[in-house]
């Protein structure tokens, strides 16, 4: 698979129709731009530490607007969130988990 872009960055910045950008512009929650990105990380040849701050960024967003969304006091609503949201965030936090022990796998 070939990215045009930087997805961690795109991420990061919530542009370019990354999940993020979904998340938070569109309060859509994309499966597909999610698991495009668990792909790029999984391609990526070495993780910079750059990159590895960048993505416990992109998760610790994620986490907040699921927070956000479940928050009453919170105006802030994804529209489409999955009932079983978590099978589609599970590989994303077992990704990172193996990022963070250092071994680079799945």
């Amino acid at each position: 698979m070939t990215y045009k872009s930087d997805l961690i960055e795109d991420n990061k910045r919530a542009e370019n129709q990354s999940f993020l950008y979904l998340l938070h512009e569109e309060k859509k929650f994309d499966v597909k731009a999610l698991e495009d990105l668990c792909h790029y990380i999984i391609e990526l040849d070495t993780i910079s530490l750059e990159q590895l701050r960048n993505i416990h960024y992109i998760e610790n967003q994620i986490l907040r607007h699921l927070v956000y969304h479940f928050d009453d006091n919170d105006l802030s609503k994804i529209s489409n969130l999955p009932f079983e949201y978590w099978e589609y965030i599970e590989p994303f936090e077992r990704l990172m988990a193996c990022l963070y022990e250092g071994d680079g796998e799945e």
